[in-house]
C-alpha cells in the first residue's frame, strides 16, 4: 500500500463510512434518551460528555502513540484506561468498537506486530488504545490524534441523535463545531502527556449509570 499522508490518515480515521463499527456506538446519547433526557437537554449532556469520558479517551490515545513509537508498556496505557472507565458496560462498547479499527490498522499498516497481536488476543484492548498505535503508524501528531478522538466521538453523537430524535443537521454540524472548539485548549494540554499516570482522570457517573442499564436492555439501537 502506497505512503498515506497525515492529514488524510487523520480524515479517514475521523470518517463515519469506515468499517470500523462507529454506527453501533451513540457516545452515550442512546442510554441518555432511554432514561428520560429530553432532546433539548442533548446539548447539555454533550458538553458533559467532551469534558470528561472524551478527553478520557483522548489522553489514552496519545499515551498510547507515545509507547508505541518509544517502545513503552501498552499495557499500562490500558490500565489507565480501564481504572479511569468504571462502567462495565463502557468498557464492553470500547473493546467492541476496537475490533473493528484493528481490521482497519491491519488493512493500513499490514505487518505491524502490535495490531497482529491485539487481533489474536480473545479479548482486544479498547478503542483508543487501538487509535493511538495506528496514528503512530500513519505519523499523525499527538494533537492531530488528540483532535480525531474528540471529533469523532461527538460526530458519533450527532449522528445517533439524527437517528433518536430527529432534528436540522445542520444544528448539529453547528453544535459538533462548538463542543470540539470549546475544548480546545485542554486537547492542546493533552496532546503533550507520556505517561499513563497523566491521563485525565474525568467521570460521569449518571451516563455511566445509563450504560450499565443500557446494556441489559433488550430494545435498542446501540450498543452504548
Amino acid at each position: 500500500m502506497p505512503p498515506l499522508a497525515a492529514s488524510t490518515a487523520a480524515m479517514l480515521l475521523a470518517d463515519a463510512r469506515l468499517p470500523s463499527g462507529g454506527h453501533a456506538h451513540s457516545a452515550g446519547v442512546e442510554p441518555a434518551v432511554t432514561a428520560g433526557v429530553r432532546p433539548a437537554e442533548l446539548p447539555a449532556l454533550l458538553r458533559g460528555r467532551v469534558s470528561t469520558t472524551t478527553l478520557v479517551e483522548a489522553g489514552t490515545a496519545v499515551v498510547a502513540r507515545h509507547a508505541r513509537l518509544g517502545s513503552g508498556d501498552l499495557d499500562a496505557v490500558e490500565a489507565a484506561w480501564a481504572a479511569r472507565t468504571p462502567s462495565q458496560a463502557q468498557r464492553d462498547a470500547a473493546r467492541m468498537l476496537a475490533r473493528g479499527y484493528l481490521r482497519v490498522g491491519a488493512a493500513l499498516l499490514p505487518g505491524d506486530e502490535v495490531i497482529d497481536g491485539w487481533r489474536r488476543r480473545a479479548t482486544p484492548p479498547p478503542r483508543p488504545c487501538v487509535l493511538g498505535v495506528i496514528g503512530a503508524g500513519l505519523d499523525l501528531s499527538p494533537l492531530e490524534l488528540a483532535r480525531l478522538v474528540v471529533y469523532e466521538d461527538m460526530q458519533a453523537a450527532a449522528a445517533a441523535v439524527l437517528k433518536l430524535e430527529p432534528c436540522d443537521p445542520l444544528d448539529l454540524v453547528t453544535l459538533v463545531v462548538e463542543l470540539c472548539s470549546g475544548v480546545e485548549d485542554r486537547v492542546s494540554a493533552i496532546s503533550t502527556i507520556t505517561d499513563p499516570a497523566d491521563i485525565p482522570a474525568l467521570s460521569a457517573p449518571q451516563s455511566e449509570a445509563w450504560a450499565q442499564v443500557h446494556a441489559r436492555s433488550t430494545r435498542r439501537l446501540f450498543r452504548a
